[in-house]
């Protein structure tokens, strides 16, 4: 199966379309992929949404160079 998502993106979550976060696919209890942010950012059922922006959310920044 190929996966519909790069490796690298980075999207928002919620309302807060300002913060952009470094996100990673995980599998939902369906076995479907989602993108959720590296930092932990938002709730279980918050929208998360891609976008082609540069992330600059301090806490995945972080994440990113450990």
């Amino acid at each position: 199966m190929r996966n519909p998502h790069p490796a690298e993106a980075a999207g928002t979550v919620g309302d807060d379309v300002l913060t952009v976060h470094a996100l990673e696919a995980e599998l939902d209890r369906h076995g479907g992929l989602v993108l959720r942010p590296k930092c932990g950012a938002g709730g279980p059922g918050e929208l998360v949404t891609e976008w082609l922006r540069a992330v600059n959310c301090p806490d995945c920044l972080a994440l990113d160079h450990t």
